[in-house]
């Protein structure tokens, strides 16, 4: 049987084996706790780090995300007014014979019921909106749309429409939709859309024009703004044109025809960032 010598400590009394045993096992694990830990430095650097990182990426990945929610939405109310289209040709005949007129008075004043009646006769009807109502300014008599996903289409009369057609403005995100800033003129007095392409995009309806410059909307539907283009390839709508989708042009109402025709998808080298 083996002996145990017991020593006296300072104090009075003997040590227990069987504590001193449990304090060397707290007193490894705590050296090894030390030596596997982070200091305060190496934590505050890989917070750093991670910081870094997410502000490089997040910006892009949230850009990536509204891209596609304004690429769905482009497609979804094109399908809807053509749908909207097919559905009146019904009950209202051929759609090269639709009227849209919107007669002033000496004073410059709109018939309202005039102007009205386009939109209300031969769309409105056919859609599914959630509320709707009308306004008109310098540039003619404007119908607002809303939708059930949030946004928002506004059908446009010019004053006395000798064109016989609709512009049409369309707001992925309807709270970028602005009735006072609509249609807004510059310092110079020509129609400013500054953020066409990038809070709204441009549509137009003319399927009874017959002209050079109505070409691609000619016998068409609701179509993205082709008016004046002389032919859809890009170097065409990013050219040196007013209408062009580039950060130079002053309208830009090309930029939905551009996203058509990269079938519905906002072109990597695209110029702006939709909102």
């Amino acid at each position: 049987m083996r002996n145990i010598v017991m020593t006296k400590v300072s104090g009075g009394g003997y040590p227990n084996p069987k504590l001193n045993k449990s304090r060397r096992k707290i007193n490894t694990f705590y050296q090894i706790d030390k030596q596997n830990g982070f200091t305060l430095a190496e934590v505050l650097i890989t917070l750093g780090v991670i910081g870094v990182v997410a502000a490089l990426t997040l910006p892009a990945l949230i850009q990536t995300n509204k891209n596609v929610e304004v690429e769905a939405r482009l497609k979804k109310v094109y399908t809807v007014m053509n749908q909207a289209v097919l559905m009146s040709e019904i009950d209202n005949g051929p759609k090269e014979y639709w009227q849209f007129s919107c007669s002033t008075d000496d004073n410059d004043n709109v018939n309202s019921d005039e102007c009205k009646q386009g939109i209300e006769k031969y769309f409105l009807p056919y859609v599914k909106t959630t509320k709707s109502y009308t306004f008109d300014n310098s540039l003619g008599f404007n119908t607002v749309l809303y939708f059930s996903d949030g946004s928002v289409l506004v059908g446009k009369i010019n004053k006395s429409n000798s064109q016989n057609a609709l512009d049409f403005y369309f707001y992925p995100n309807g709270k970028n939709f602005n009735p006072d800033r609509f249609g807004a003129t510059g310092e110079d007095g020509t129609q400013s859309r500054e953020d066409c392409g990038i809070t709204f995009f441009a549509f137009r309806f003319a399927p009874s024009q017959n002209t050079e410059a109505n070409k691609f909307h000619y016998k068409k539907g609701f179509e993205p703004y082709k008016w004046n283009l002389n032919d859809l390839t890009t170097d065409e709508m990013t050219g040196s044109h007013t209408y062009a989708c580039t950060k130079n042009a002053k309208v830009k109402v090309w930029c939905t025809a551009l996203i058509q025709a990269n079938n519905w998808k906002i072109p990597k080298d695209y110029p702006f960032k939709v909102k």
